[in-house]
């Protein structure tokens, strides 16, 4: 036993994640490529249209990445609440992101809590902090609330609607 009595920790390959084939050309590929991923993903692409898809979707609902998100978002409205910055580095829309602070920390707690969340919502979230050409931190990139506010609809997972009456009785 290599661990002593610690079990030996699973990695995310392919009998884990539900993502076929994860060689690593295909995890190298999903790292360069993440935002046009997150960008598909936000957008309601299938997670199993292909290994890219299925491993940043993966990826996504992971507690990791929703926590990375969650502290990127507590991040900016603690950047955005502090004085003048006094380095030259990508900063967050202090007045937009302060006056959307309650917005923002409804989004933090729901990717930090352990009930089940939309891909697309988490997906859009990623690319709300990751953009630094968009709306969290440029004036002119689009309106905050309303990226928030997409975002926090589509964080909540959908539920299929069984429309056949035969399907009710079972």
């Amino acid at each position: 036993m290599p661990y002593g009595v610690f079990p030996v920790p699973k990695r995310p390959d392919s009998t884990n994640s539900g993502a076929s084939g994860q060689g690593l050309a295909v995890r190298l590929r999903t790292r360069v490529g993440r935002a046009e991923l997150d960008g598909e993903l936000a957008n309601g692409a299938d997670p199993a249209g292909g290994d890219k898809l299925a491993l940043r979707a993966y990826q996504l609902r992971s507690p990791a990445e929703r926590a990375r998100i969650a502290n990127a978002l507590v991040g900016a409205v603690g950047e955005a609440r502090r004085g003048t910055p006094m380095n030259l580095r990508v900063r967050p829309q202090r007045a937009a992101v302060r006056a959307a602070a309650d917005e923002i920390q409804w989004l933090v707690l729901r990717l930090r809590d352990e009930y089940p969340v939309g891909l697309s919502g988490v997906a859009k979230v990623a690319r709300l902090v990751d953009d630094r050409s968009g709306p969290l931190y440029r004036h002119n990139a689009g309106d905050l609330d309303q990226a928030i506010a997409a975002a926090r609809a589509a964080l909540e997972p959908t539920r299929r609607v069984v429309s056949e009456p035969a399907a009710w009785a079972a």
